[in-house]
C-alpha cells in the first residue's frame, strides 16, 4: 500500500482513459507560479504530497497546478521536446476552460478554424 491505496487503485489512477495513449495530446493543465524553494520546504511531508517527489529529489523548483483534466477526446501531437505550439480544436477541450480569453492564458485562437494553440511541453 501507498498512502492508503493498494496497488490496483494506484495502477489505475496511472492509467490513462481508453482510446487515449503515447503521441497524443491528452489533458489540459493550468499552470500557476513557478516559485524556488528551500530543502527544508521540500522535506515537508505535505509539501511532498503535492509534488509527489521527495526533499533534494524534488528539485529547487516548483510550479504550482492550478487545474487539470483529461480532453474530451485525445489529439494527435508529433513529439519534440521542449515547449511548442500543439494545435488542438475547441470542440476537444472541456467545458469550463474556454470561459474566457485564450491570450489571458497563454494560448491564442483562430475565430475563422474555431483552434486553440497552447504552449505545451511533452
Amino acid at each position: 500500500k501507498s498512502g492508503g491505496l493498494d496497488d490496483d487503485e494506484i495502477k489505475a489512477l496511472k492509467s490513462l482513459p481508453p482510446g487515449f495513449g503515447k503521441g497524443m495530446a491528452v489533458a489540459i493543465v493550468e499552470l500557476g507560479e513557478t516559485f524556488e524553494t528551500t530543502l527544508e520546504e521540500r522535506c515537508d511531508p505535505d509539501f511532498q504530497r503535492k509534488v509527489a517527489a521527495f526533499g533534494a529529489d524534488a528539485g529547487m523548483r516548483a510550479t504550482v497546478i492550478r487545474r487539470v483534466e483529461y480532453l474530451k477526446r485525445p489529439v494527435k501531437v508529433s513529439g519534440r521536446g521542449g515547449v511548442f505550439k500543439a494545435n488542438i480544436d475547441k470542440s476537444v477541450i472541456p467545458d469550463g476552460w474556454l470561459d474566457h480569453d485564450a491570450d489571458s492564458d497563454g494560448g491564442s485562437s483562430d475565430k475563422k478554424t474555431g483552434k486553440v494553440y497552447y504552449s505545451a511541453t511533452f
